[in-house]
C-alpha cells in the first residue's frame, strides 16, 4: 500500500512538472501577444497554458492530500485550493471580506508550511532559506496589494539573486553529496540545453537597445517582477537562464522535489507582486518552497534541534 502510494505521488509530480510547464507557457504567450510580432502555433500553445492551469490545480491539490504526513500544512493548503472554484459563485467575491480572508488564512498555512518542511528537512535545506524568505516576502507584498493597496518598494532582482546564490550552493553540495563523481558530472552536462531557453533573450537584449527597451516590458509582465533598474534586465534574464538550469540539474540529480520546487517558484512568485489574480498563483510558489525540502536522506534539523 506504501509503494503504491509513493508511485502515485511520484505520477502526480510527473503531472505538476509538466502543469508547470505548461502554464508557464500561458504566462508568457499572454503576455506578448499584444506586440505585433507572430507567435507560432499560438492557438495550440495557449490550449496547452490553460490545460496547464487544470492540471496544476488538481495535482497540487491531490498532491497535498497524498503527502500531508510529510508536512501537515499541505492537508489544509490542499483543501482550500480545491474548494476555492466555489467563491466563483458568489458575485464579485474578489472584492469581498471573506475573500481576502481566505487569502490572508491560505498564506500564514502556507509559510507554516514552509518552516515545516525546512524543520522537518535535513541540515541542507537549510540552504533554501533565502529562497523561503524570498518566498514570504512576496506573499506578504501580493497581500498588501489585494488588502490595502500598498506596494512594496524593495529591489526584487536583488532577493532573487540571493536566492540564486543559495540554490548553486544547495545544487553544488546536494551533488558532492549524495552523488558519484560520475553521475554528477552527467547530471551537469545533460542539463546544459535548459540554458538555452533563456539565454537567446539575453543575447538578444544585451546587444540591442530597442528589443531591451520591449522586452523591459515583456519580462516584468511574464513574471511578474518589477525591475527598480530597467539596465538590469539582463541580469535579470541569465539569472533565469541559470535558475532553469541548477532546478533540472538537481532533478536529474536524484532530488526532484528540489529541481521542480524552485522552478516553480522563480515562475510564479513574483506574479503577486502586483495583487493576485488566481489563487492557484498564491499556492504555486507556496508548495514550491516546501517541495524544495522534502527530499530527506539524514536526520531532520528538528532532531538534531532536539539534540542539542
Amino acid at each position: 500500500m506504501s509503494s503504491l502510494k509513493g508511485d502515485t505521488i511520484k505520477l502526480i509530480l510527473v503531472f505538476l512538472a509538466i502543469a508547470s510547464i505548461f502554464q508557464f507557457i500561458l504566462q508568457f504567450i499572454l503576455s506578448v501577444s499584444y506586440l505585433p510580432i507572430q507567435i507560432p502555433f499560438q492557438s495550440a500553445l495557449t490550449k496547452l497554458g490553460q490545460i496547464g492551469l487544470y492540471l496544476g490545480y488538481l495535482s497540487i491539490g491531490i498532491f497535498s492530500l497524498l503527502s500531508w504526513r510529510s508536512v501537515k500544512a499541505l492537508l489544509p493548503l490542499g483543501v482550500l485550493l480545491l474548494i476555492s472554484p466555489v467563491f466563483t459563485l458568489v458575485p464579485n467575491y474578489f472584492t469581498s471580506p471573506l475573500w481576502i480572508m481566505y487569502e490572508v488564512i491560505i498564506a500564514m498555512i502556507g509559510i507554516a508550511g514552509i518552516g515545516e518542511s525546512l524543520l522537518e528537512g535535513s541540515v541542507l535545506s537549510l540552504l533554501n532559506l533565502p529562497t523561503a524568505i524570498m518566498v514570504v516576502i512576496l506573499i506578504v507584498a501580493g497581500l498588501l496589494v489585494d488588502i490595502s493597496h500598498i506596494e512594496l518598494f524593495i529591489n526584487y532582482l536583488l532577493i532573487f539573486e540571493i536566492s540564486l546564490i543559495s540554490f548553486l550552493v544547495y545544487t553544488i553540495a546536494w551533488s558532492s553529496k549524495h552523488l558519484s563523481l560520475r553521475r554528477a558530472a552527467i547530471s551537469y552536462a545533460v542539463s546544459i540545453p535548459s540554458l538555452f531557453v533563456f539565454l537567446p533573450i539575453y543575447f538578444l537584449v544585451s546587444s540591442n537597445r530597442f528589443m531591451e527597451i520591449i522586452m523591459n516590458m515583456v519580462m516584468p509582465s511574464v513574471f511578474g517582477i518589477v525591475l527598480s533598474n530597467p539596465y538590469s534586465l539582463p541580469v535579470f534574464v541569465i539569472s533565469l537562464a541559470i535558475a532553469l538550469y541548477l532546478s533540472v540539474v538537481v532533478a536529474i540529480g536524484k532530488n526532484p522535489y528540489a529541481g521542480l520546487g524552485y522552478f516553480m517558484v522563480i515562475t510564479t512568485v513574483f506574479l503577486g507582486v502586483n495583487g493576485y489574480h488566481l489563487i492557484l498563483y498564491m499556492i504555486y510558489p507556496l508548495v514550491g518552497a516546501i517541495l524544495m525540502n522534502m527530499k530527506r536522506t539524514e536526520e531532520k534539523v528538528l532532531d538534531k534541534i532536539r539534540h542539542f
